[in-house]
């Protein structure tokens, strides 16, 4: 009697932490938010930039520009002197969209520079108008296979934006020009290493989700997620070293909203915010 007892209440203990467990991946982690901070070094290293990174937002009927407010008010926490925004604002634009809210949220950003690139959810369900044209009126620029030089605090930043790999047409030529710092955006972490040779020191990414399901010690569930995304099986989250012997490296943002299954576990949405000594 005592064994059925003690099988009974193991049984009942394994339910309960499977139930919680199901809640805390569909009702609270999707709607935490983390600020993961990066230092990266370069030249002589006598100034400093932040630079605030979030990506994939996956607006949608379960997760609103209301829970984005969230997001906003952590970015601007840490007061960064560019913003940038790795692409996949909407989930399926066709099916939820809330255009004049979600500008507000995006408009209460507040950097000096703002910057943003396409992924492939901005292209698709229709989204691709709404998209360029939120940005813009938010203050955002998006580099479209384009580069903007800017000058901070004595320092020279070259930051380049390609066109989403999936459905747009990226295509950039290597540049001759100077800068303290070289930074590639690309909203597809993979294809990054077809710039190698192009002399980026960092690059930014996103898409991936770090699978958005990571549980201990089952380290396939994890895999099997990452497989639903294309262009994201050799670097799928946080910082790579690209070429050892140039030393670029890329940091994959696993992003803040979710796609296909509305549940995080073991990968919390997170804002990166790099300072950037140069």
């Amino acid at each position: 009697m005592k064994i059925i007892k003690t099988i009974f209440i193991v049984i009942l203990i394994m339910i309960l932490i499977i139930v919680s467990c199901v809640i805390y991946a569909f009702k609270i982690e999707p709607y935490r938010v983390k600020i993961n901070e990066q230092v990266y070094k370069t030249g002589d290293r006598t100034s400093n930039v932040k630079i605030a990174q979030f990506s994939d937002v996956h607006i949608k009927e379960d997760f609103t520009s209301q829970n984005f407010s969230k997001v906003v008010d952590k970015i601007n926490s840490k007061n960064p002197d560019i913003v940038v925004f790795t692409g996949d604002l909407y989930d399926n634009y066709s099916t939820y969209s809330e255009d004049e809210s979600l500008k507000d949220e995006l408009e209460r950003i507040n950097a000096e520079y703002k910057f943003a690139v396409w992924g492939n959810r901005d292209y698709g369900g229709g989204a691709s108008n709404a998209y360029e044209k939120l940005m813009y009126e938010s203050g955002f620029k998006i580099l479209k296979n384009e580069t903007e030089i800017l000058d901070i605090n004595g320092k020279k930043i070259m930051i380049t934006g390609i066109d989403d790999s999936m459905l747009g047409n990226p295509y950039i030529e290597k540049s001759s020009e100077n800068a303290d710092i070289k930074i590639l955006l690309s909203h597809e972490p993979d294809v990054v290493d077809n710039y190698v040779e192009y002399g980026y020191n960092l690059a930014l990414s996103g898409h991936s989700h770090g699978g958005q399901i990571d549980i201990p010690f089952v380290p396939d569930v994890n895999r099997i997620a990452l497989s639903k995304t294309a262009m994201n099986d050799k670097y799928t989250a946080g910082m790579y070293t690209i070429d050892e012997s140039t030393g670029q490296k890329i940091y994959v943002n696993t992003g803040i909203g979710t796609t296909h299954v509305s549940a995080r576990f073991g990968v919390v949405p997170e804002v990166t915010l790099f300072d950037i000594w140069m």
